[in-house]
């Protein structure tokens, strides 16, 4: 499990982030962290997740509570063409009858 964890030191050093910025993200929910023998880990299948994020932060300068709110309006919009979706198939089943 442990070489799928990056230390949020070498994430911040290799993508010159800022550690509190991820503290941040950690405080708000955005991203979960694993705690192994004091060290904070980075999942990496968060790093993606953890790309939109700083590009949303340092590019267009979005503040953790904005990311939180675009994060919660792009998950309704996942959800809502999900059910768009589900519902065309519906039609379309009755439709054929």
């Amino acid at each position: 499990m442990e070489n799928e964890l990056i230390t949020i030191r070498d994430y911040c050093v290799n993508y010159a982030i800022d550690p509190s910025f991820i503290q941040a993200l950690e405080e708000s929910g955005l991203i979960v962290l694993t705690i192994i023998d004091g060290n904070k880990f980075l999942h990496f299948e968060q790093l993606m997740e953890m790309d939109r994020y700083v590009h949303f932060h340092y590019d267009l300068e979005i503040n953790i509570e904005g990311i939180d709110a675009i994060m919660n309006l792009l998950q309704k919009v996942k959800h809502m063409q999900h059910e768009i979706e589900h519902l065309k198939t519906h039609i379309h089943i009755h439709e054929g009858h």
